[in-house]
């Protein structure tokens, strides 16, 4: 029976140490995105929306050029990166 409980108690301690784990990522993700913005200069979610919105204009303009397209990926290409200018500003 010495066993038994020895390792129910030894269940229960990685039980919490991996729900403690668990419980801290929540916060160290929202730490991590919130350096990563501020050294970006991006301060608000709006902003964080048109940073990915330019950057998803920037990757149809590779794949317009690829597709041997100019103008479009030329437009795009410019209002991805106003777009990105004005999130980081």
């Amino acid at each position: 029976m010495n066993n038994t409980e020895e390792s129910a108690g030894f269940l229960q301690t990685v039980g919490e140490s991996i729900g403690g784990l668990i419980a801290g990522i929540p916060s160290a993700l929202g730490s991590f995105f919130s350096g990563v913005g501020e050294g970006a200069g991006v301060n608000g979610l709006l902003d964080w929306i048109l940073l990915l919105l330019g950057l998803a204009l920037l990757l149809s303009v590779i794949k317009g050029i690829k597709a041997g397209r100019i103008v479009g990926p030329a437009l795009r290409g410019v209002i991805g990166v106003a777009l990105m200018g004005w999130a980081v500003t």
